[in-house]
């Protein structure tokens, strides 16, 4: 990624989102552990789930905190008036996909991690280190690539995935991430932060217990 400072899934949230204390706007930056349900499962209990499925409730929800705490630290960093609009609508939508995820995941007992990883985190807190039109400009970027990367998730979980209920949160979320994309195009290019397709290494993430990588 051309960025010097780029987020991850930011966490933008949520972020994500893409990620400091004492109520600074720092600490937007920087989610904080989200109680998620934590159903009693065994190792047997998750293997009925498909990896396809369990990499993609495992990606989107990290991405769903990502981005909903680069969209708090947008609101209270960001300069544009655009970027703190898109900031709040991140916080909205990013939570209403992230609950119904959870929902999902405890139905079919599924522990998903707490927060988002370590490698979103610290990107999280390097955009944290910017302000101004340059805040601006790094968010955009991150949060383009991020939805692109999330984009490309959705599709493979539509094309892929095995269990109606992980397949029918990412047919619903794959319009609401497309508007986000739009409305942070147009942003990028208002702001004159125009990147390339290629998301960033940030948004990789592992299957807890697997080694496997994949793209949010």
């Amino acid at each position: 990624m051309a960025l010097h400072t780029p987020l991850v899934a930011i966490a933008a949230t949520s972020a994500a989102v893409l990620a400091l204390t004492g109520g600074s706007t720092a600490s937007a930056l920087t989610p904080a552990p989200t109680p998620v349900p934590r159903p009693t499962t065994t190792s047997s209990d998750e293997g009925r789930v498909p990896a396809q499925d369990r990499q993609f409730l495992t990606q989107a929800h990290q991405g769903n905190l990502t981005e909903i705490a680069a969209g708090k630290a947008a609101q209270s960093k960001g300069k544009a008036n655009a970027v703190r609009s898109i900031g709040a609508m991140l916080v909205a939508d990013h939570t209403k996909l992230d609950k119904k995820l959870q929902q999902v995941a405890q139905r079919l007992k599924v522990t998903l991690p707490e927060q988002p990883t370590a490698r979103q985190q610290t990107k999280a807190k390097e955009l944290d280190a910017l302000s101004g039109t340059e805040f601006d400009k790094a968010w955009t970027k991150t949060m383009v690539y991020s939805h692109r990367a999330a984009l490309a998730a959705i599709k493979k979980e539509i094309a892929d995935g095995s269990v109606p209920q992980v397949k029918a949160l990412a047919k619903a979320a794959r319009p609401i991430v497309q508007d986000h994309l739009d409305r942070l195009l147009a942003a990028e290019k208002a702001l004159g932060a125009l990147s390339p397709d290629r998301p960033p290494a940030i948004l990789t993430v592992s299957l807890p217990g697997t080694g496997r990588a994949g793209r949010k």
